[in-house]
């Protein structure tokens, strides 16, 4: 909602400072080709173009980040599911049960809120550290599973570093400054044309129009990146799907033996 009231007031101060300047601020070819257009004009428009370009880069980052931190995590999930086949049956089954339990608290409770608030869920937390605790609580046996007690235990370091990645990407956004650069500079670049068109001049008038809609979809864009799990740019929950999907076919694998 608030990033719909953001859009239509900066379409409204764009088309509002064009008709106004069409209107009763048209500026003389004296400024026009002094300092208006030659100090200005190509300020706004240098200040404009390097703040879209930043907000856009930080965002596309942002949105990777997050997209190589889901495949670590769906990594380290699957890594765990098969190391635990060599536990002891009980305690394998016991860690299986857990893992499945939190990658399925993480689709249906986790996502939904890193979409809609930002933040991941309080279940999520509680499901990992119980995950967390049927690794710790394995037993030490004389069948040549230490190796794998170790690779469990790592894999839940990851699990674990990958929820506080996802926690901290669900919360970022766009620096607040550099938007309010990229919208001040985006109403200068968009207005100022509707300035210095002399009267009558339809065709001035159609080219300062394709300008201010180029503007204003680049702003909408910017609006609309959100959160590398909300917006234009997000990364859905399918990576972590297909691994619980996976332990369905290792179950399968396992059962064949």
């Amino acid at each position: 909602m608030m990033t719909l009231f953001a859009i239509l007031a900066v379409l409204a101060a764009m088309v509002g400072g064009a008709v106004l300047a069409a209107r009763r601020f048209r500026i003389a070819d004296d400024f026009s080709g002094g300092a208006v257009g030659i100090i200005i004009a190509p300020c706004a428009l240098s200040l404009y173009l390097v703040a879209a370009a930043m907000a856009v880069v930080i965002g596309w980052e942002d949105f990777k980040a997050a997209e190589d931190g889901l495949i670590a995590e769906a990594g380290a999930a699957q890594e765990l599911y098969w190391s635990s086949t060599a536990f002891p049956e009980e305690e394998g089954e016991a860690v299986r049960g857990h893992l499945r339990t939190y990658l399925t608290t993480v689709v249906e409770d986790d996502w939904p809120r890193m979409e809609a608030r930002g933040e991941l869920s309080g279940k999520g937390d509680d499901d990992l550290a119980a995950l967390a605790a049927s690794v710790r609580g394995l037993s030490v046996s004389d069948t040549g599973d230490g190796l794998d007690r170790l690779t469990a235990r790592q894999e839940i370091t990851k699990l674990s570093e990958a929820r506080g990645q996802r926690a901290d990407a669900a919360g970022d956004q766009l620096p607040p400054l550099l938007m309010l650069i990229a919208v001040a500079t985006a109403v200068v670049v968009a207005v100022l044309p509707f300035a210095m068109i002399k009267q009558g001049s339809r065709v001035a008038y159609f080219w300062a129009s394709v300008n201010l809609a180029f503007v204003f979809g680049t702003m909408v864009l910017l609006f609309t990146l959100g959160t590398p799990y909300s917006g234009v740019l997000a990364n859905d929950a399918g990576g972590l799907q297909e691994a619980i999907a996976g332990f369905d076919r290792a179950d399968l694998a396992l059962e064949s033996r």
